[in-house]
Parts: structure tokens; C-alpha cells; sequence
């Protein structure tokens, strides 16, 4: 009975611990409802990029399927990671390997004291003319040799779960790096079109300009306007051509960042779509505790902390004795014509006990790391989790926030536009100086700017926000 119960608590400590996102403090102090809510859109179908209504987005996801050196990089990775599980399960099974073996072996007899005549030979014949006395001698094998060690104390099975779980780790990992590649793939397109639009503004803006400039020179070289306003135009128009190639730099470097995502030889000659999208992807109102599940990173550092559970639990089988059952069937015999026959076979069977006795305290200290180790995946796990709560709540904020700035540039470009063309008029009119006129052109092309620049991160928010829910998107 004694033994028995011995035995029972060595088997309870080579169990692995359950490890769950519910048992964590961080998980109990998750609210209800987040502190902004999920915004409300119109629904849509199909992948979540068709939401945009943008053929040439359309198409530029699928070259990126198509073509995308980092989602083929994935897919072999994710690859390589479910061959190296197929590896580490493969030692739960007995292992089994054939052979054939043949040799030949001459040994000189004449050290010992033994000549031919031992033998039965002629003492006076002389072996090759040396009088060496030697002997020869062939084997040939033909073997299958079999292993299996018995997983008593879960040894093994302990290794091959926490190998399921690193697979299980990586698999959550690539198929998130894979979808935030896509959605940083979105956001790259749209800036690229923002850039364009920005480029354009800025043609726009010099052509302007370069108007105005035009204007007050004829009325200057008339004796209307002094020669003050000329030199404020000039300065103007010297001001907008610099803008204007700042704006074509940061375009075309825009342009060739996509290509090459994309697969493509940078260029900068790709076409995009001439205006920002005004249809954004929906999202589907969740509660935040849903986070837990629908986060692949979450779930990563879930498997993780759960591998490190599993090898913390092997580490305490180490020290129990491994039992390995051996067997090999076979012929033997020094002609190789006989190594198929059965009258020549030799077999044998074997059992193996090895308990470790003295390791100079490696077995404490590898169990002692696995310990620790456990601990550190489960802090990990904890910070992803803070982290990714973090995230949802401040891209809800930023929600909010993109539309107070949305309208509220909108706004100051609709009314710089109207400043502007009554300075114009009040200049013509000798009510105004230039200055004004100069001033109100300039708040109207900012403002304009900004509004470019507030669709543009309006679009990338509601990505984020895509993102930061784990990807799982409304679809009807």
C-alpha cells in the first residue's frame, strides 16, 4: 500500500499544470462594455478589403497573394514549424531501422607464437614469400534492430504536448503576421493614394499661386501694385515649388515601398486610385472578455506558457529510471551468399533500466529553470493580454477622436476657401493688402491638406481597429 501510494504522488508530479486565460487576476478585471464604443457601419461581403469598393485595391491584393515574398516566407515557415512537430511526436512511437554490414579482417598470428603448421599447414611453405603467419576472416550481417522506450513516468508524452503547443504557438503567430501584413498592405496603399492626392494639392497650389504671382507683376508693370507685392508672390511661388517636389518625394518613395511589397522591382511607376475610399470595412461589436479568444497573439502566449507547463512537468520525469525495450532479428555469416539464409539467423531481445544516480546537480537545475520558465510564459501572457486591451481601447479612442478632426478640418477648408476668394476680392478692390490675400490662399491649401491627411488616419484607425479585435470581421 505504501509503495503504491508512492508511486501514485510520482505520477501526480510529472503532470503538467492547467494553464488557462480564466484563472489569471488581469482576466477578472475585465469591464464589461469598453470605454467607447464600437462604431456602427454599413455592412459587407466578401473579403474585408472589398469593404473599400476600390477595384485597383482589389487587385493589388491579389498580386500580394499571388506574388508576396513575405507570405511565401510565411507559408514555409509555417511549414517548417509542422515538420519539426512531426519530429519531437515521433519519439512516443518505437523506432525501427534495418542494416547490412559486411567485413573482412586479416589477422598477423606470428606475435603470438603460431605458425602454419597450428593450423594444419606445411611448416615449410612461406605465405606470400614473407614467412608471415596470418589469418582471415569474413561476416556479413543482415539486421532489423528495434526501440521503444516506455513513457512510464509521461516523459515522453510531456515533450510531444509541448511540442503540439509550439506548433500550436507558431501557428497563431504566422497567421497574425499574415493578416497584419495585409492590413499594413491597406494602410501603405491608402497612404500612397493620400500621398498622390497631396502631390496633386501641391500642383494645385503652385499653379495658384503662380497665377496670383502673374496678376500683381502686370499690375506692377502697369504702376498699380508696388514692387513689395511682387516680391511676396515670387516668394510664394519659389515656397510652393519647393513643397511641390517634397510632396513628389515622399509620393514616389510611397510608390516604391508598395511595389516591393508587393513583389514587384521598385519603379515607382505603379498606378493607385485617385481618391481616398469614403466606405471604411465594419467591425463587429464584441464584448471586451471576447478578446481572450479572438486574439491570435493572445493564443500564442496562451500555447506558450502551456509548452513551458509541459516541460516543466518533463523535467520532474527526468529523474525517474527510463525503461527501453530492444529487440533485433537477423542472419549472420562469413559468406555473403548465405546472408538471406534462415539456417544462419541470430535474434535478441533486451530490457534496459537507467536511473540517473549522480548529474553534479544538472537534473535540479534544468528543473528549476523549467520552473521558471513556466513563469516567465505566463508574465508574457499576461502582458500580451494588457497589451492587446490597451490597444482596443486607445484605436476606439482615436475613433472618436478622427471624427471631431475630420469635421473639424472639413470645416476650416470650407471656410478658408471662402476667406480666400473674398481677400481676392477686397484686394481687387484696394480694401485689403496682399498679405491677406497671401494668408488666406495659404490656410485654404493647409486646411485642405489636413483634410487629406485626417481620411487618410481615419482609414488606418478603423485598420488598427480590425486588427487590434484579432480579424475577425462581420460577414454576411
Amino acid at each position: 500500500m505504501k509503495n503504491l501510494l508512492i508511486l501514485t504522488s510520482l505520477l501526480f508530479a510529472s503532470c503538467a499544470e492547467n494553464i488557462t486565460t480564466k484563472n489569471l487576476s488581469v482576466a477578472k478585471s475585465i469591464p464589461d462594455f469598453w470605454g467607447y464604443s464600437i462604431p456602427e457601419s454599413s455592412s459587407y461581403t466578401g473579403q474585408w478589403w472589398e469593404a473599400f469598393q476600390d477595384t485597383i485595391l482589389n487587385s493589388v491584393f491579389t498580386d500580394f497573394h499571388s506574388n508576396s515574398p513575405d507570405l511565401k516566407s510565411i507559408a514555409s515557415r509555417l511549414e517548417m514549424a509542422k515538420q519539426v512537430y512531426n519530429i519531437n511526436k515521433s519519439a512516443r512511437l518505437p523506432s525501427a531501422s534495418i542494416g547490412v554490414n559486411g567485413s573482412s579482417r586479416q589477422q598477423n598470428l606470428t606475435a603470438f607464437g603460431l605458425s602454419d603448421d597450428f593450423f594444419g599447414g606445411d611448416p615449410n611453405d612461406e605465405p606470400n614469400g614473407s614467412g608471415v603467419t596470418s589469418f582471415t576472416s569474413n561476416n556479413f550481417a543482415l539486421n532489423l534492430s528495434m526501440q521503444w522506450e516506455l513513457d512510464i513516468w509521461k516523459k515522453i508524452f510531456n515533450l510531444t504536448r509541448a511540442s503540439e503547443k509550439d506548433y500550436e504557438s507558431i501557428t497563431y503567430d504566422l497567421s497574425y503576421l499574415s493578416f497584419s501584413m495585409q492590413v499594413q498592405l491597406a494602410k501603405l496603399f491608402y497612404a500612397t493614394v493620400e500621398g498622390y492626392k497631396q502631390y496633386d494639392l501641391a500642383i494645385e497650389t503652385l499653379e495658384s499661386v503662380t497665377e496670383l504671382a502673374d496678376m500683381v507683376s502686370a499690375r506692377y508693370e502697369k504702376g498699380l501694385r508696388s514692387s513689395l507685392d511682387v516680391r511676396l508672390t515670387q516668394s510664394s511661388v519659389s515656397s510652393s515649388k519647393a513643397l511641390l517636389e517634397n510632396r513628389r518625394l515622399v509620393y514616389i518613395s510611397l510608390v516604391r515601398r508598395l511595389e516591393a511589397m508587393l513583389g514587384k522591382y521598385p519603379g515607382g511607376n505603379f498606378v493607385v486610385s485617385k481618391d481616398l475610399p469614403t466606405s471604411i470595412p465594419s467591425v463587429e461589436p464584441k464584448m471586451p472578455v471576447d478578446i481572450l479568444s479572438r486574439r491570435p497573439d493572445i493564443r500564442s502566449a496562451l500555447a506558450k506558457a502551456q509548452a513551458a507547463s509541459y516541460r516543466s512537468a518533463e523535467s520532474i520525469s527526468s529523474f525517474f529510471p527510463g525503461i527501453v525495450l530492444t529487440s533485433s532479428v537477423g542472419t549472420s555469416s562469413n559468406e555473403l551468399k548465405d546472408i538471406l539464409n534462415e539456417d544462419y539467423q541470430v535474434w535478441s531481445q533486451g530490457l534496459n533500466i537507467g536511473l540517473p544516480i549522480f548529474q553534479g546537480g544538472r537534473l535540479v537545475a534544468n528543473k528549476n529553470m523549467m520552473q521558471e520558465a513556466q513563469k516567465v510564459a505566463v508574465q508574457d501572457m499576461i502582458k500580451t493580454i494588457i497589451n492587446a486591451f490597451s490597444e482596443v481601447e486607445q484605436t476606439l479612442f482615436s475613433e472618436q477622436s478622427n471624427k471631431v478632426l475630420l469635421d473639424s478640418y472639413s470645416d476650416a477648408a470650407k471656410q478658408a476657401e471662402a476667406a480666400y476668394k473674398l481677400s481676392r476680392e477686397r484686394y481687387d478692390s484696394g480694401l485689403v493688402d496682399l498679405i491677406a490675400v497671401l494668408d488666406s490662399q495659404q490656410r485654404w491649401f493647409q486646411a485642405r491638406s489636413q483634410v487629406l491627411f485626417a481620411k487618410k488616419t481615419k482609414i488606418d484607425t478603423r485598420l488598427n481597429l480590425i486588427l487590434a479585435l484579432g480579424g475577425d470581421l462581420k460577414q454576411k
